[in-house]
């Protein structure tokens, strides 16, 4: 109101002077028409138009007093006192402040509305999936998982009864082995599981990115715990213990998300090596006192086949011809080991024997000896001669059948008496 009221002082002050501008043009006129009809100078200041007093002093005073009604209640710039229109619109600003804020907030809190609109839909999806994969997908994924650990066992319950078939397969044998009180009870046969773990463990290292943490956390840890947990259950040969240990050892790999492949290896290749079976197979054979007969010397392994042969072959009464027993072996086994199983063999078949031991000939107690001697004629072709009879033959003198065994097989009589 107050400044509407200087607006009209204002406009006062414009028509008082617009009025002065006309009253001065009226003056003029007048005193023109005044002038040419006669009218004397003294008598014309009637004739003048003016205000009875100054105008603009009434017009200061009251343009002072709203002025200051107005500063009053625009109220101080740098602390405005409550209810000046300064302190009002400081409110008013912080007000906008405040709305400003208040709408920020709102844009921020529909975003976050947005967003959690988003999530919700993801989590209802994720839900639903999850709902579909325990349902009839979760059973048949443990299903399909149950079905490739049986499918795994059984390859071992195949070895197993292998196994159970060459056992039943070489019980005569082993039952002919352990009814015999001599040396046939040092000969055995042997079935084992063979793991060659080192192979597998090279198949499956080219698989994983080794600059990441695998499953036991190093290739080294991964085969340490093959060593503890698979290979012992792999070598009992019990599909039961094979297949917990089996389950056991994958435990580690279903921990965490699979990003330890390298990035041309698909799970299905992981899952292919982890249940692979090509390290793993049934071995059998023969053992002599303990030992595989493959890790056997050329000697012993030749004279455990024959020892085997003369034990098992009892039924075959045909001539046996055998060629240089004792190659490669020592006098003491000779003598321990197959001259008891050719005298009992001589049974029931005829034995002919080609050495050059003396335990042989002698601890045999063969019935007849053939001396071949071979010279060379004139011609420079070998001529050949036999002489044969039993060990007790002892003539003619130096000739007999028993003194030929000695100088052939022992070198002479002086070199049995140096050596006795």
């Amino acid at each position: 109101m107050d400044k509407q009221k200087l607006q009209k002082i204002a406009d006062i002050r414009a028509r008082v002077t617009m009025f002065k501008a006309q009253a001065a043009r009226f003056h003029t006129e007048v005193n023109l028409l005044l002038n040419e009809a006669g009218v004397a100078e003294a008598d014309r200041s009637p004739f003048t138009p003016s205000f009875p007093a100054d105008t603009e002093p009434p017009l200061v005073r009251r343009e002072a007093d709203l002025r200051k009604s107005i500063a009053q209640r625009d109220g101080a710039a740098d602390i405005p006192a409550e209810g000046t229109i300064q302190w009002l619109q400081r409110q008013i600003q912080t007000l906008l402040q405040k709305d400003s804020a208040d709408k920020a907030r709102q844009e921020k809190i529909k975003a976050i509305q947005m967003r959690l609109a988003a999530i919700i839909t993801e989590i209802e999806r994720v839900q639903a999936e999850i709902a579909r994969i325990e349902g009839p997908d979760k059973q048949r994924l443990a299903a399909a998982r149950q079905e490739r650990l049986d499918t795994y066992v059984a390859f071992f319950r195949n070895l197993e009864e292998e196994q159970r078939t060459l056992k039943e397969l070489y019980a005569p044998v082993s039952a002919r082995l352990t009814s015999t009180s001599n040396s046939e009870q040092e000969l055995q046969f042997s079935i084992r599981w063979e793991v060659d773990l080192k192979k597998w463990l090279e198949r499956g290292a080219v698989l994983f990115d080794q600059r990441k943490t695998l499953p036991y956390g190093t290739m080294q840890g991964l085969a340490d715990a093959a060593r503890k947990i698979l290979v012992q259950a792999w070598t009992s040969g019990d599909p039961g213990r094979i297949g917990a240990a089996h389950d056991q050892f994958l435990a580690e790999f279903k921990k965490a998300a699979v990003t330890y492949l390298r990035e041309d290896v698909t799970v299905l290749d992981l899952l292919h090596w982890l249940y692979e079976v090509d390290h793993i197979r049934l071995m059998y054979g023969l053992k002599y006192n303990g030992v595989e007969l493959e890790k056997l010397s050329p000697g012993t392994k030749g004279i455990v086949l024959l020892i085997l042969y003369l034990g098992m072959d009892t039924a075959d009464t045909r001539p046996l011809v055998v060629d240089q027993p004792d190659e490669n072996l020592d006098n003491e086994s000779i003598y321990r080991l197959l001259t008891a199983y050719f005298k009992a063999a001589k049974t029931r078949r005829q034995i002919i024997l080609i050495t050059h031991n003396p335990n042989l000939v002698v601890n045999a107690d063969s019935e007849q000896v053939i001396v071949a001697s071979c010279d060379r004629r004139a011609n420079g072709l070998p001529h050949i001669t036999y002489r044969s009879g039993s060990l007790e033959n002892i003539s003619p003198a130096d000739q007999g059948i028993r003194q030929q065994v000695c100088r052939i097989l022992e070198g002479g009589v002086d070199a049995f008496r140096k050596r006795e």
